[in-house]
């Protein structure tokens, strides 16, 4: 999407390959950076103090890997918890899959057996320039630290995102930097005119960061849409 246009009676979205879709009202759920890089044209232009509020919160970036193994060889160290983890001795570690959690389903031993750990801080920054294969081999080989007892065994599939280079996401979450607060949350969830209305994660003050807010918001949106008088008369 390229642009949203509700100057007229209808609301105009145009996308970047010349489609064209109209409709009474439009939620806008793209993440927050795309606002923050005015990614989107929206005519007439969104209010002032609504575009402050996109630069008013950060974004910040973090990255999982997803590895399956043939055998579950963490089980003793999980356990009933479901996940385990490290605190790295050396400072430059710190944020390099320091937690393991095993998405293995416990009332299935024949499903897969899954691991999933994330990048973060600094992290993420080492990491950009590697390969998945060398992701991959960095992961293991933590996790190899964890369990010298013998040699990890190779996992048969992996997944790594890259959601700091992709072009429609370019991030992972939200957050409240300093000199920002809590309310701005509730700028960036106003809706324009009642005809532009805005969810996902950022717009969501109790539950930021997490697919539970970007839900809620839908949910939260859709009340506030299926409520307006026009839409009850129609």
């Amino acid at each position: 999407v390229k642009s949203v246009d509700y100057s007229g009676d209808k609301v105009v979205v145009s996308s970047e390959n010349g489609q064209k879709w109209t409709a009474d009202k439009v939620i806008i759920t793209v993440p927050l950076s795309l606002l923050q890089k005015s990614v989107i044209s929206f005519t007439p232009s969104l209010p002032e103090h609504k575009v402050k509020a996109f630069h008013k919160l950060g974004t910040g970036v973090t990255e999982k890997i997803a590895l399956q193994f043939p055998e579950r060889f963490w089980q003793n160290k999980a356990k009933r918890a479901g996940f385990f983890g490290h605190v790295p001795s050396d400072e430059s570690q710190r944020g390099l899959f320091s937690m393991f959690y095993d998405l293995t389903p416990k009332d299935n031993p024949s499903s897969p057996f899954v691991l999933i750990s994330q990048l973060s801080g600094k992290a993420v920054e080492v990491q950009r320039e590697k390969t998945d294969e060398e992701i991959v081999k960095c992961c293991v080989g933590v996790l190899g630290k964890l369990f010298p007892e013998k040699p990890i065994p190779e996992p048969e599939k992996w997944f790594v995102t890259r959601w700091h280079s992709m072009e429609n996401i370019g991030m992972a979450y939200s957050y409240v930097p300093i000199g920002s607060g809590g309310d701005t949350y509730d700028i960036v969830a106003e809706d324009v005119d009642q005809r532009v209305f805005f969810g996902g994660e950022a717009t969501h003050r109790q539950f930021p960061q997490t697919v539970t807010g970007a839900y809620l918001s839908g949910v939260r949106e859709a009340a506030k849409i299926i409520t307006l008088p026009d839409t009850v008369e129609s």
